[in-house]
């Protein structure tokens, strides 16, 4: 009797080695978790590095689960069939793939059959799906110039928007403005708006945010814009839509420009797209090329020491945006979804380089930078 108790104890022993072992799989599910919990236990807390059984699914990536040898799959048939997240299968490993992520789903348990041909354990794995990064935006940091008591639009295009999954739109929001007593500001499908109060002077900074289709929302961003009291006739630049065909457009900027001063206009620069290019000459003519998505961009002008900024909406036909007029200013209720779609983040950090940065001669002139 005594030596088949010492002899259960050995085997049992063993097989806890075995399970310790075999458990240590794949790169993401090696030493690194497995060293992490054992330094939180060796200083008596608690830890909350995944178990060397739990991984999560990179957002419409893969993952891979690689027993430690001499360890093998014993059965694929029935790892195959557990879930829809297994692609693969092969004596050597278990291929996973995260087609989709849906922010309700839990965790699936998969239940892994190994061997290393002397002894098999079924190994229960807790498999979740990673949620894409959150959105960014990063707008230019340089202030735009607003005219005490007019209305300022910034188009979508400008805000240095990063968002992998905004097919839908995602949700676009204004926070707030600092200081309150400076304006007001709201969204709409395509633009940022500020309203500068009347009787203000100064620096500003409008708080914005956006979510993605998921619901995960960026952190708040700031549009900064330096509102002065104009001495003279106002320079108006409007903000339109306009029709894109076959991925182009060309727009004639000038028209969009009114100096009621009768002041001479000059086209200071264009802002940047979001699925395309654009050109613009010193006579005011913009040549856009593109993917054929709805996009946009933003220009500024300037006469007679003043400045003014507008933006171009390209639309292509048979959208749910008009192609052609003036782009609607007042506030939207509810909800508020993206009307310029932007990209998804191709290896770069969101930010975006504004037009406004040599604009300062008129912040400078009113002591609003």
């Amino acid at each position: 009797m005594r030596r088949s108790t010492r002899w259960s104890t050995a085997r049992s022993a063993a097989l806890v080695a075995l399970a310790a072992s075999v458990l240590a799989v794949g790169s993401a599910l090696a030493t690194g978790p497995v060293l992490a919990s054992a330094s939180a236990a060796e200083q008596g807390g608690p830890s909350d590095a995944p178990g060397p059984t739990e991984l999560a699914i990179p957002y419409l990536g893969t993952e891979r689960i690689t027993p430690a040898a001499p360890w093998r799959i014993a059965d694929c048939g029935a790892v195959l069939g557990a879930s829809p997240l297994v692609v693969g299968c092969t004596e050597e490993g278990v291929d996973l793939a995260a087609p989709a992520y849906d922010p309700a789903a839990g965790a699936t348990a998969l239940r892994v059959p190994l061997t290393n041909g002397s002894v098999s354990m079924t190994v229960e794995y807790r498999v979740t799906t990673a949620a894409p990064d959150a959105p960014l935006l990063r707008p230019a940091q340089s202030a735009r110039p607003a005219a005490a008591g007019s209305l300022v639009r910034v188009p979508i295009s400008d805000l240095g928007v990063a968002c992998t999954p905004c097919a839908a739109g995602g949700t676009v929001e204004a926070v707030g403005v600092e200081p309150a007593s400076a304006g007001s500001a709201w969204v709409t499908p395509t633009h940022v708006v500020f309203r500068a109060a009347a009787d203000y002077a100064g620096p500003v900074e409008v708080h914005a945010r956006i979510a993605d289709d998921v619901g995960t929302w960026s952190a708040e961003a700031s549009v900064h814009f330096g509102v002065y009291r104009p001495e003279r006739a106002p320079l108006i630049a409007l903000d339109v839509f306009a029709p894109l065909e076959a991925g182009a457009a060309t727009v004639d900027l000038r028209a969009l420009v009114t100096s009621i001063a009768g002041d001479d206009v000059v086209l200071v620069g264009c802002g940047g797209t979001l699925h395309g290019r654009v050109s613009c000459d010193a006579d005011g003519r913009a040549t856009y090329v593109g993917t054929g998505a709805v996009d946009q961009f933003s220009f500024q002008v300037a006469a007679g020491g003043e400045q003014a900024g507008g933006s171009v909406t390209l639309v292509p036909a048979g959208g749910t945006l008009p192609t052609t007029g003036p782009v609607p200013m007042a506030p939207v209720t509810g909800d508020v979804a993206l009307a310029v779609i932007p990209p998804a983040p191709a290896g770069h950090d969101g930010t975006t380089t504004g037009i406004f940065t040599p604009l300062v001669a008129t912040l400078d002139r009113v002591g609003a930078r």
